[in-house]
């Protein structure tokens, strides 16, 4: 009789903590999923640790972090590239970035080089042949002139050569407001690098004392220059020298070369002779000039 109560009141202990856990359910877990039913539409079993948690156990701080795990396997060996590969992209880049560049440029300054043409989704896009568009600078200063009359230079004398003329022929070009043709000085509106070129055909007279015999000598020869201010030995101008007596009695003096002009300095042509003999410079002497660059 005492065996058959301590098990019927083990059995009511058991039933009881089983009703006490199914109802100890984390009700977040139920609310987020819904409450579990089996076939009998009763409570189903959830692990013991979901079942028996409690609100300060739930509500608790996170542990510290754990360890570190191992270190992975290490990947695969990277793709070999030599310098002159390493080049080659580069050079695409910088290709691929200036035609990019170039593009903008040409649709502000020259809408008529594009051409237009269909794509497939019947769009129109824009495409440029490099092979046949040449990007031409424009020039904003150059002229042409030449001698209007002769310019007669004595012995041992500098003089400044003037009073030229714009050509009526075709070929020759004015640009710019510098050149001012009477005076035979160009003025440079910005400071840049110019290039000048002088033709001067030149013509030495022969006295008749000196046809008896009285030849020329040495050094006898003439100059011609362009200079910068009308100080030619002060800054740096363009010079060449020919001797009279290794020329025929008319000949052409010939100089070229580049000088930079501050704004509002001007460049003109000089003839230093320095023979004993008077010369002449003839009409038909060009004098030329052009900006390259800043």
């Amino acid at each position: 009789m005492r065996s058959l109560v301590f098990t019927l009141a083990l059995l009511v202990v058991v039933f009881s903590d089983t009703h006490t856990v199914a109802l100890s359910y984390d009700r977040d877990y139920l609310d987020r999923n819904g409450y579990p039913e089996d076939d009998e539409n009763e409570y189903a079993e959830l692990p013991y640790s979901l079942a028996t948690r409690t609100n300060d156990e739930r509500n608790s701080p996170a542990g510290p972090p754990g360890p570190p795990g191992p270190r992975g396997p290490p990947g695969p060996p990277g793709a070999e590239i030599t310098k002159e590969e390493m080049m080659v992209e580069f050079k695409k880049m910088v290709k691929e970035a200036a035609e990019r560049r170039a593009e903008r440029i040409i649709a502000q300054q020259c809408p008529g080089c594009l051409s237009p043409v269909e794509t497939r989704n019947g769009t129109t896009s824009v495409y440029y042949d490099w092979d046949d568009i040449e990007v031409i600078p424009r020039i904003p200063a150059a002229f042409h002139c030449k001698l209007q009359t002769n310019v007669d230079i004595a012995r041992k004398s500098l003089r400044e050569v003037s009073n030229f003329q714009m050509p009526f022929a075709g070929g020759a070009f004015r640009r710019g407001q510098g050149l001012d043709v009477s005076s035979g000085r160009f003025m440079a509106q910005r400071t840049a690098i110019y290039q000048f070129s002088a033709n001067m055909h030149l013509v030495h007279s022969v006295p008749k004392k000196e046809k008896e015999g009285r030849r020329l000598r040495s050094r006898d020869n003439v100059r011609v220059l362009i200079c910068i201010n009308s100080l030619c030995q002060r800054h740096t101008s363009l010079e060449f020298i020919s001797g009279l007596e290794s020329n025929s009695r008319v000949f052409t003096v010939n100089v070229n070369g580049l000088l930079q002009l501050e704004a509002g300095q001007y460049a003109s042509v000089y003839i230093d002779n320095s023979s004993k003999r008077d010369i002449s410079v003839q009409s038909g002497s060009d004098f030329t000039g052009i900006m390259v660059g800043v």
